[in-house]
């Protein structure tokens, strides 16, 4: 009997993906296991979709937890990289799914993710078939399945609304899925929104920073990727961000008000 082990992360691909290769496997008669990898840093929005979504689907949630929290990690080595430092890759999500595969894969199953090669370049050149073997080494190999490797944006919405897939509120606000936020890859602008949306999180990332910053043996300091190039740590950069939304209200409250009210305020 097929086993399909279907990775699901709370963000967009991941819904699709999973709920494709649940219909498949409703079809197939093969058995379905929904996994999701608690990586220990994520919106509790997120969280609770997860398990929304999971009942929406009518199956068990799996949930894997790296040996190690981002908290920890993150005082000790400083903010991860897409490319040198990766620490969250390997610690958070590689380890633990890793773990998982050698307990209960078996020849003939499935790993399903969801990978779409438009997303970067880097996975347009690594990901080309829709079923491949992944290895993880050279010890361990695996049938991976990529349902939606070849779809837009555009149509990944689409089928989202065409199945009534359980939206995850984090999309709408962030656009990204809300797990996993060790800001390897995360853009200037996706941090603006997620501190703006979620000041109790830009806090608690506020306070972490200021903890890795003092336990550099180095130097210079750690900085997510997003500022690298900007030389200025999180907390810098989030008080110049406290400041910038101030004078934004600011502004939006000079125009709103009518002139007769800017002119009382002066006489």
């Amino acid at each position: 009997m097929v086993t399909v082990h279907c990775f699901f992360s709370g963000g967009r691909d991941s819904a699709l993906a999973c709920y494709i290769a649940h219909r498949v496997a409703k079809v197939k008669g093969w058995v379905f296991r929904l996994i999701h990898i608690n990586t220990t840093i994520y919106l509790r929005e997120t969280r609770d979709y997860v398990y929304e979504y999971a009942r929406w689907l009518g199956v068990d949630l799996i949930e894997l937890k790296p040996n190690v929290t981002y908290e920890d990690l993150a005082v000790k080595y400083g903010y991860p990289s897409l490319f040198r430092n990766r620490w969250c890759y390997h610690q958070l999500k590689r380890a633990p799914t890793l773990n998982y595969l050698r307990q209960n894969y078996k020849p003939g199953d499935l790993m399903v993710l969801g990978v779409r090669g438009s997303e970067s370049l880097f996975r347009l050149l690594r990901y080309d078939r829709v079923f491949t073997d992944r290895c993880f080494g050279k010890s361990f190999c695996v049938r991976a399945w990529y349902p939606i490797l070849h779809l837009t944006d555009v149509e990944v919405n689409q089928l989202i609304r065409k199945f009534n897939i359980p939206v995850n509120p984090v999309w709408v606000k962030v656009g990204i899925s809300g797990e996993c936020l060790c800001l390897a890859g995360t853009t200037e602008q996706t941090l603006i929104k997620l501190f703006r949306n979620y000041p109790d999180v830009a806090k608690w990332f506020v306070d972490l920073d200021k903890r890795i910053q003092a336990n550099r043996r180095k130097k210079e300091p750690s900085y997510p990727l997003a500022l690298y190039r900007k030389k200025i740590t999180l907390s810098e950069w989030y008080e110049r961000l406290l400041k910038q939304s101030q004078i934004d209200d600011y502004i939006t409250n000079y125009q709103s008000c009518p002139f007769s009210c800017m002119v009382n305020d002066f006489a």
